[in-house]
């Protein structure tokens, strides 16, 4: 894999722990709170249980050179541009 595919390998496997933190909010049937869930409280959850599940992958990206800081960074910025047109669409159809 690339340098970015790495990345985008870390924040796809961090917006797929951070939607199901999310998920269970979902039955208040109010979906922008299940989005600013996923926006704010499911990153740094989906971070540390990225870790915990799959500390040993750790160590590939350091051999490739990418900082925990450059990864946390970019993941957290994938799951803004994934959750910030999901909220203004859902503002757009439920007024």
């Amino acid at each position: 894999m690339r340098y970015s595919g790495l990345k985008l390998w870390f924040a796809m496997r961090v917006a797929f722990f951070s939607a199901a933190i999310s998920f269970p909010t979902l039955a208040s049937g109010r979906p922008e709170i299940t989005i600013i869930t996923f926006a704010s409280i499911g990153v740094p959850v989906g971070i540390l249980v990225y870790h915990y599940f799959y500390k040993q992958e750790r160590f590939v990206f350091l051999n490739v050179g990418i900082k925990k800081r450059e990864l946390y960074l970019f993941a957290t910025l994938f799951i803004w541009i994934v959750s910030i047109p999901m909220f203004l669409m859902n503002w757009w159809i439920n007024g």
